[in-house]
């Protein structure tokens, strides 16, 4: 079928030629890897000391590294730490591999945990998890004409839904890993593209046990810069705030 030749071309072209190939084109443009290499070193798991350059996929959960002619991929089961500056937020980023069990007291696995703050009782660490690809049913597609009249084209079909979830965790002195809030970013691929981003506490009182007698001053600090609790940026300013007034 020949794309219709109305005053709404990109639109129409996109509803009605949007076929399974260029979604996958779509996809696939999404899961490519596009980070920066930087100059690094990974701890492998048997210990091994590895100095060159690398990047993290957090769209895969892969680690790359690269020096001369060597080029290898790592997965969190096979490294026990690794970092590099990055020159986009201009700092050191720090990410350890932790077996933690989720869904499932029985059944531990190994995930790349990034250090967002290093305090002296306590850290907070995040977890991105690969993005997740699904299909989304959508409706027909309703549209205005130049005299106002409200037309529908297309019928019920579906599209692809990419979402990608963070995980912020509180981690103990003693190596406990402790969910606090997650995030979930989703965007669908439909002629007007959709996307929202929610933050769901797992437990709403983590910071509180953590921070202590510090928390009410906490809470007064964020009403008064406008922060909230549940975002990462701000969870770190508040952080940052709790490192101030304790020199911990």
């Amino acid at each position: 079928m020949k794309c219709p030749k109305t005053i709404y071309p990109i639109l129409l072209f996109y509803w009605f030629c949007n076929s399974a190939t260029a979604q996958d084109i779509i996809t696939n443009k999404l899961l490519e890897d596009t980070h920066e290499w930087h100059e690094g070193s990974i701890m492998t798991a048997d210990g091994t000391a590895l100095h060159g350059a690398l990047k993290f996929n957090d769209k895969t959960g892969l680690v790359a590294y690269e020096s001369g002619s060597v080029s290898e991929t790592f997965s969190a089961q096979s490294v026990a730490g690794f970092e590099f500056f990055d020159e986009a937020s201009d700092k050191q980023r720090i990410f350890y591999s932790f077996a933690y069990n989720e869904g499932s007291k029985d059944v531990k696995r190994f995930f790349f945990f990034e250090v967002l703050k290093e305090l002296k009782t306590f850290a907070v660490l995040s977890r991105v998890d690969p993005i997740e690809v699904s299909d989304a049913s959508r409706g027909a597609m309703p549209l205005l004409s130049p005299a106002g009249t409200l037309m529908v084209f297309g019928s019920s079909s579906s599209a692809n839904e990419i979402s990608q979830t963070e995980t912020i965790y509180f981690m103990s002195p003693d190596g406990k890993i402790d969910p606090y809030v997650k995030t979930i970013e989703r965007d669908v691929d439909w002629v007007i593209d959709y996307s929202r981003t929610k933050n769901r506490y797992l437990d709403e009182g983590l910071l509180k046990v953590y921070t202590q007698s510090e928390y009410d001053s906490l809470v007064k600090f964020a009403k008064d810069n406008k922060l909230d609790f549940s975002r990462k940026n701000d969870l770190i300013k508040v952080l940052e705030q709790y490192q101030e007034l304790t020199g911990k």
